[in-house]
């Protein structure tokens, strides 16, 4: 089968069709690459060309990137640093054509697609939603390696180019034209017409601008970085810094990202070029980018599995509670398309409700990902009400009330008077045993959990939890409906905290644990940022809520207590004496502190750096602090949520390894370079893990000794990603 085919028209344009017939999605694959070097010699040799075009045959992905699959079977470092000089030199052919060479975009332009559209001249991008533009390569552990930091650095600058490739984000189309990286952008419709109209435009802008480079106008960044060494010096080694204190070293895609750049920048194309496949090669075959890699996979997979015969289709969604959660969950059902009814109990809480969401859209909107008839159609799809009868027609109804079973089961009472028979009720909760709530329900088998994580609108992971009760068929559709929300969805077993929320519980008791025994809050924190959480225990508490923390903790307690968890006094004296966290600016951080009570608080602005609230001091033992062992620290709060996940497992909460990484790593922020507990516990070993739970179990008691399937594995020699 082939991936590409062109045609020649009237004119001398070579237009070549971009479509994988093997795949739904167009990907950079070994065989496309033979076959661009076999197209190229044909148009090198055709003298009547006088433009080229490269546009996709799908109608929905230009091209999304590299076949990361081929990766997995790189073992050579020679071999994989020849293959990438290999997709460099066609790509330098490719940007050294004597006329107009343009990249038509719709749809998904990522990686090695991004690449092959900087290695053109012009690029002409559709302002169609699924149109982003980007480099993620960083968010699987690599570089961009065919010319990607190079071109993207000499279009834009390495100001705007440098954080784009760190972060790997994707832009919009509008977004990526107001910065330079698309030269036009026009609607989906007759793309390919559109372009060769267009050809007269180009060949003129040809005659004056020689290449894609941008020569950077006096006194710009760009100039300065470029013509002045001291300055040039002095800017990356800040950056180096940046970078270090960001990512703690757990992170080598980082900064070699950053010395690509800076070659590009010191020493032009063919450097930058060969410190990308130098780089590539290595990073390949690194143990942080085989984690990402295999965390992308799982992801994936979720997100392709065909949905089951027993799924129904979902047509209004209603909400019940106006607060943070219910508006997030306003927000994606209304973004997907769905009418939404959304129910608080009076108009004060609902119009807090429409603002959040307003909020958000109109953030998008300011950041270019809708424009201002986007974020109002979809806001017009939510119906705000405070009277049960406005749900008779919803198909899914999903609970996001306080925390409280009684209040719960009262809300599901309610409901059920005014839907129709077959509606899902879907509870919200993050601890409370569905079945518990479902007791109450005149029909428990459509009673089902969907546990969003805050802000529903950023984070990706949707648990959905089942009782032994739930109808297939609820389940089926709960799955269906939130992948049409774009969530990542695992499907956990019902019991306290399901499975996030259980393990996550491990590892905040610990931390607390931790303060019981004068640790410093900072410290902690500390120890566990750099072990590659987003933040640390302490300041997760605080966003979480101690309120909602505590009442977790009383859920899961009776399911711990035979391995001696028990929450410290210290956390449910925090709660009364009213320290909910920043909800009330009142938690193991200051929050509201006035400039002269505590001036560098005010002053600093990384949240990491916050000062202490010394006050919650007072309820795990005094102020007096002692300074602990960081790898003591790392080892008790991770492994005691490794060992966690590992009894989730064991008791089929999760059914397979997968599900557990996946959760752990979207839902919980388990350092992605690690690939998930299930992962890690691979990369240490089965044996490795008992012996050091073992010894934290002597010194710290029986909550830290291993999970029985754990001990097998030990003694079998066996992983949980064979092979």
């Amino acid at each position: 089968m082939r991936t590409l085919q062109m045609e020649i028209d009237g004119a001398g344009t070579a237009v070549i069709r971009i479509d994988d017939e093997g795949d739904t999605l167009n990907k950079l694959s070994s065989v496309m690459i033979s076959e661009l070097e076999e197209v190229l010699r044909e148009i090198e040799r055709d003298h009547a060309i006088r433009s080229l075009l490269f546009i996709s045959g799908k109608e929905d992905n230009f091209i999304v990137g590299v076949d990361i699959r081929e990766f997995e079977e790189a073992s050579d470092r020679t071999a994989m640093h020849e293959s990438i000089h290999v997709i460099q030199g066609l790509f330098n052919r490719i940007e050294r054509l004597p006329y107009p060479v343009i990249a038509a975009v719709n749809g998904p332009c990522l990686g090695g697609g991004m690449e092959l559209a900087l290695a053109c001249r012009f690029r002409i991008a559709t302002d169609h939603d699924r149109t982003l533009l980007g480099l993620p390569e960083v968010k699987l552990g690599l570089i961009p390696a065919a010319g990607g930091t190079q071109r993207l650095t000499r279009l834009l600058g390495a100001g705007r180019a440098l954080p784009l490739i760190l972060e790997g984000r994707a832009l919009s189309a509008p977004h990526a034209r107001s910065i330079g990286m698309v030269d036009l952008v026009v609607h989906p419709y007759d793309l390919l017409g559109t372009a060769k109209r267009c050809l007269p435009y180009f060949g003129q802008r040809m005659k004056t601008r020689q290449g894609t480079r941008r020569y950077p106008p006096f006194p710009s960044l760009d100039w300065v970085l470029r013509h002045l060494k001291p300055a040039r010096k002095y800017y990356f080694a800040q950056a180096a810094k940046r970078i270090d204190a960001k990512a703690h070293g757990n992170y080598p895609a980082l900064p070699e990202i950053l010395r690509c750049v800076e070659n590009e920048t010191t020493c032009g194309l063919p450097c930058g070029l060969e410190s990308e496949a130098e780089a590539f090669s290595r990073l390949v075959l690194s143990p942080e980018s085989e984690a990402l890699r295999s965390l992308f996979f799982a992801t994936t997979a979720m997100k392709r599995k065909p949905s089951t015969p027993f799924a129904r289709q979902v047509q209004r969604v209603g909400i019940l509670g106006g607060g943070l959660m219910g508006a997030g969950i306003a927000t994606v059902a209304a973004r997907s398309g769905m009418p939404v009814i959304m129910r608080d109990v009076s108009l004060y809480n609902l119009s807090r409700g429409l603002k959040d969401i307003w909020t958000h859209l109109d953030r998008q909107r300011r950041r270019q990902k809708h424009n201002p008839v986007e974020r109002d159609r979809i806001f017009s799809r939510v119906v705000p009400t405070t009277d049960y009868r406005d749900f008779s027609s919803a198909d899914v109804v999903i609970e996001a009330v306080f925390e409280d079973l009684s209040l719960k089961r009262q809300v599901l009472q309610e409901i059920e008077e005014f839907v129709k028979p077959e509606c899902i009720f879907a509870s919200n909760t993050s601890a409370i045993p569905i079945s518990r709530i479902a007791s109450a329900s005149r029909r428990p088998e459509t009673v089902i959990g969907m546990h969003y994580f805050s802000p529903v609108p950023r984070m990706p992971l949707l648990e959905v939890a089942v009782t032994p009760r739930t109808a297939e068929w609820v389940r089926d559709t709960v799955v269906s409906l939130g992948r049409r929300l774009g969530k990542t969805v695992i499907v956990v077993q019902d019991g306290p905290g399901f499975y996030t929320t259980r393990i996550l519980a491990a590892y905040l008791l610990e931390a607390a644990t931790l303060l019981n025994e004068l640790a410093e809050i900072h410290q902690v924190d500390r120890a566990m940022v750099q072990f590659g959480f987003p933040v640390g225990p302490f300041k997760l508490l605080d966003e979480v809520g101690i309120d909602v923390a505590a009442h977790a903790s009383r859920e899961i307690h009776e399911l711990m207590a035979d391995r001696d968890f028990s929450p410290p006094t210290g956390l449910h004296e925090l709660l009364r004496n009213d320290f909910r966290g920043r909800k009330n600016e009142r938690g193991f951080y200051r929050y509201a502190a006035h400039w002269w009570q505590d001036v560098g608080t005010v002053l600093k602005k990384s949240g990491e750096r916050r000062a202490v609230n010394e006050e919650a001091y007072a309820y795990f033992g005094g102020k007096k602090r002692e300074v602990l062992d960081e790898a003591d620290i790392r080892d008790r709060l991770s492994l005691i949520m490794i060992n966690e996940a590992i009894y989730c497992l064991q008791e089929g909460i999760v059914s397979n390894p997968a599900d557990g990484d996946v959760g752990a790593v979207l839902g919980l922020g388990f350092p992605p370079f690690l690939g998930g507990p299930f992962r890690y516990l691979d990369r240490i070993g089965a044996a490795e893990a008992t012996v050091r739970l073992e010894r934290l179990a002597e010194r710290f008691g029986k909550r830290f000794a291993p999970a029985p399937l754990l001990v097998d594995m030990a003694m079998k020699e066996e992983s949980f990603y064979s092979g």
